[in-house]
């Protein structure tokens, strides 16, 4: 069985070594963290079908500029971004408010994120706040987060700024000797995605602990409140703010993960899955990145 990361040569790195910190081949897995029946080649990749039925395991094959339409070249997307994703296992425990689950009791959630910038022995990366605290329907309490790195090893990750009015939140994971070599920060666009725009992102279908892709386009700017019809806005977020509205089919545990443009810049977070082919996000630029990096707590001002 062919077990190459899409677009690599197939050669497996070997995480207890010395070459533990590179990006290692990944095992496709479905939705349910079974390992697909066929792996990916070299030149395909894994797929959200448009299929709400599915459980995963759908492979594309993509040449250079034949992506998802003629500008979008998703198969080298892929290869650029991929060291700069990222993606959680969250630990907490419930908080008692639901009488079937008693105070203490374990749970567990998952989203994605992206790398935004890198210092000594640690790397930035951002999700969505609600990826880190978890959702309130959720009833629960954080107690440790793993972020798991290109490398395919999981380290510990503290959120250091919480926004909650745009649903952002940046993480310090202490990558220690490994940052220079998994901590890969993607750009960030200065303007915000013209609609029409085509985009692809990458998330971790929650429970898989593979990544996959999905492509689309901006369909255009509403207000947080115009879906509240949808899902109520979470505590402390704004419903004022702006959404990127976008036909691009997400899946629980993609929250978090960066609406990549055909040149490669994050231009949004992904925030929730309104349909089984649409989605919405939090429109970034640099600006917000570094804002969000100067707020943060565990820094002496």
């Amino acid at each position: 069985m062919d077990s190459r990361q899409p677009g690599d040569s197939g050669t497996k790195v070997d995480k207890t070594g010395a070459n533990a910190a590179s990006v290692v081949s990944e095992q496709a897995n479905d939705f349910f963290g079974k390992a697909c029946p066929a792996q990916p080649g070299p030149n395909e990749l894994l797929v959200l079908s448009r299929n709400p039925r599915s459980n995963g395991c759908e492979l594309q094959t993509y040449t250079s500029g034949n992506g998802s339409g003629a500008d979008l070249d998703v198969l080298q997307l892929y290869k650029d971004l991929r060291p700069s994703v990222a993606y959680f296992k969250m630990h907490g425990v419930a908080d008692g408010s639901v009488p079937r689950d008693p105070a203490g009791t374990p749970k567990e959630w998952g989203g994605t994120g992206v790398a935004v910038a890198k210092e000594t022995n640690q790397c930035l990366v951002i999700t969505d706040d609600h990826v880190a605290k978890g959702v309130p329907q959720q009833h629960v309490t954080p107690t440790s987060m793993e972020v798991v790195m290109a490398n395919g090893k999981a380290y510990n990750g503290t959120v250091v700024t919480s926004d909650p009015a745009h649903d952002l939140a940046l993480v310090k994971v202490d990558s220690g000797a490994d940052t220079e070599q998994v901590c890969k920060p993607a750009a960030v666009t200065e303007q915000h995605v013209p609609t029409d725009a085509e985009v692809m992102t990458m998330g971790q279908p929650y429970t898989s602990h593979t990544i996959y892709t999905s492509t689309g386009r901006v369909m255009g700017v509403q207000k947080r409140e115009d879906i509240s019809n949808l899902i109520a806005p979470l505590p402390g977020e704004d419903p004022k703010r702006e959404i990127l509205n976008n036909v691009l089919p997400l899946r629980e545990g993609f929250s978090g993960g960066a609406v990549f443009d055909k040149s490669g810049k994050a231009v949004g977070i992904n925030d929730l899955q309104t349909s089984p082919f649409s989605s919405v996000a939090t429109p970034i630029d640099r600006a917000m990145v570094d804002d969000l990096i100067a707020k943060r707590t565990d820094k002496a001002k």
